[in-house]
Formats: C-alpha cells, sequence, structure tokens
C-alpha cells in the first residue's frame, strides 16, 4: 500500500543535500536505507536493516513456549543416539 507523506524541499547540511523524513512515516532515528535512482530520475529508499532481533519482528514471540515446543537444542546430546542395528 502506498501512501503519500507530503512534499519536501532539499536543503543542504554541510557537504550533503537532505531530504526530511516525517514522523509519520515510521523511520526510527539509526534505522539504514539503500538509495536508488532510476533512469527516471526517481529516488526510492528502501530500508535495509532487516535483522528481526534489531527491527522488532521477533518482539512478540514468546521463546519459552517454542522451546518446550521443539526441545532445547542447548541440552540435547547429539552424536549420542541410542540406535540398536
Amino acid at each position: 500500500m502506498k501512501k503519500k507523506l507530503g512534499m519536501f524541499i532539499a536543503r543542504k547540511v554541510g557537504n550533503s543535500i537532505v531530504l526530511t523524513v516525517p514522523s509519520k512515516a515510521g523511520v526510527k532515528p539509526g534505522q539504514r536505507f539503500e538509495l536508488i535512482q532510476e533512469d527516471n530520475g526517481t529516488l526510492i529508499y528502501k530500508a535495509i536493516d532487516s535483522n528481526p532481533w534489531f527491527n522488532g519482528e521477533y518482539d512478540d514471540i514468546d521463546f519459552k513456549k517454542e522451546i518446550a515446543k521443539v526441545g532445547n537444542p542447548d541440552t540435547m546430546q547429539v552424536g549420542k543416539e541410542n540406535i540398536s542395528w
């Protein structure tokens, strides 16, 4: 879903040109983006911080429940299976 967040004017800050990102865009300070320029001059910013440990994707996972379901790999005895041949 695309939504228009407003119109902004580029401004110079030091040796860079800056575009303002409004708070309603949900961008967090320190969030990383990749800038792509298309052949027609359109600029596209894509978020590149896809680490689920830091971007909040795993915030609502109950890890204790998951360990109870699949077992705890730290306590499993790998390589010491009792197999009767």
